[in-house]
């Protein structure tokens, strides 16, 4: 899943630049023409472009329209006729939508109201955006700021107004932070709303439709398997220490998406093996930090020839059966397997008679997490 901030530039094309930092703009359609030439390289398999949109609805439909045109028939902007839109109808298998380029952007629903029309001033079509001091500002790219924070969201779950308890409400969602004071670290940089998503955004997007989390048993209620939340890592683990099962259930149904909390401004990272545990399908890592959680999510993907998709195990797939995603003892029906390391060569070793020994450390369940020193011979 490649995520991707659109923003307004100052020549009213879409750009791409990371909110409130130092990152560089870049054109929207050279990275969409990008991705196009390198999507399927080393994988057949789909890709998924999460759009973070930050753009106008003339803007939007610029983007749909160089979608459209650059991806070709590689867009996948209608669903499978073996798998519609329909409540109770399953994800389609990766397998059946090898060479295509999913889009998850908010969608405009058929009962969202049209707001009244009216004659406006020029640069009326400027989104506007509260800052964190109240003051509301036209929604360009944003000024940059003086700190740069962890980037795999803007910090904000994903978020949708539709529910079937209160169709006839619609409000483009605003995601309120503090703000950012001088000489002060431990504030998150201004989060910026995303827009309401237009009609020609809305039109690509299918089987992975971004929406406001209410609880298990909505979702469960609803059975929309195309509909999937996003939860940053602390409301992630709240809800997994709460609703333990629960969580592992919905993941058999829906797409769930943890990423880094907006305060970890080192772009350090979050151990992922725990929502593995629990069947998440996207945990989002700050790949530009190799730490012990990005070697551990490096290490999974060499699996399946590194196609960037592995099939989770029967048990947690099975909807006839609970996991418990904590437990400390092995798993009824699964036999154990054996690890064998073999240490090829050492370097730096002293000639002087001390402890020589090599620390292991495997992460999985509870019951198979250990660390151990091996003297060597």
């Amino acid at each position: 899943c490649v995520e991707l901030d659109f923003w307004k530039s100052r020549t009213d094309e879409p750009i791409i630049v990371h909110g409130y930092t130092f990152v560089p703009e870049i054109s929207a359609k050279e990275v969409l023409e990008a991705i196009a030439e390198s999507a399927f390289k080393t994988s057949d398999y789909p890709v998924v472009l999460s759009f973070e949109n930050h753009c106008n609805p003339r803007l939007q439909a610029k983007i749909a329209n160089y979608c459209r045109e650059i991806f070709g028939e590689m867009l996948l902007d209608s669903p499978l006729e073996s798998h519609k839109l329909e409540a109770g109808s399953p994800l389609p298998p990766p397998s059946l939508l090898k060479r295509k380029i999913i889009i998850k952007n908010k969608k405009k629903h058929h009962h969202h109201h049209k707001k009244a029309t009216a004659v406006t001033p020029p640069g009326a079509n400027q989104v506007p955006e509260q800052t964190g001091n109240g003051e509301v500002v036209p929604h360009h790219a944003p000024a940059l700021q003086t700190r740069q924070g962890s980037k795999e969201s803007t910090g904000t779950e994903d978020e949708d107004s539709s529910t079937d308890e209160e169709p006839e409400t619609i409000e483009a969602e605003t995601h309120h932070a503090e703000s950012v004071e001088v000489g002060n670290e431990n504030k998150p940089p201004p989060i910026a709303s995303e827009t309401e998503a237009g009609a020609e955004i809305s039109a690509l997007v299918n089987y992975v439709q971004p929406v406001h989390f209410n609880s298990f048993e909505t979702a469960k209620k609803k059975n929309r398997c195309y509909e999937m939340s996003s939860f940053d890592e602390r409301r992630a683990t709240a809800l997994l220490k709460e609703y333990p099962i629960q969580f592992v259930n919905y993941n058999k149904y829906q797409l769930s998406r943890v990423y880094p909390v907006g305060t970890r401004f080192d772009s350090s990272n979050f151990m992922p093996q725990v929502y593995w545990n629990a069947g998440c399908q996207l945990v989002a890592l700050n790949f530009q930090t190799l730490d012990l959680a990005m070697q551990l999510n490096l290490g999974i993907f060499e699996y399946n020839s590194r196609c960037g998709y592995l099939l989770k195990p029967e048990f947690m797939r099975r909807t006839d059966t609970r996991f418990y995603p904590f437990a400390e003892s092995t798993i009824d029906g699964i036999i154990a397997g054996t690890v064998k390391i073999q240490v090829i060569s050492g370097q730096f070793l002293t000639d002087k008679r001390v402890g020589t020994y090599v620390e292991v450390e495997m992460y999985g369940l509870p019951a198979d997490t250990v660390r151990r020193r091996f003297r060597t011979k």
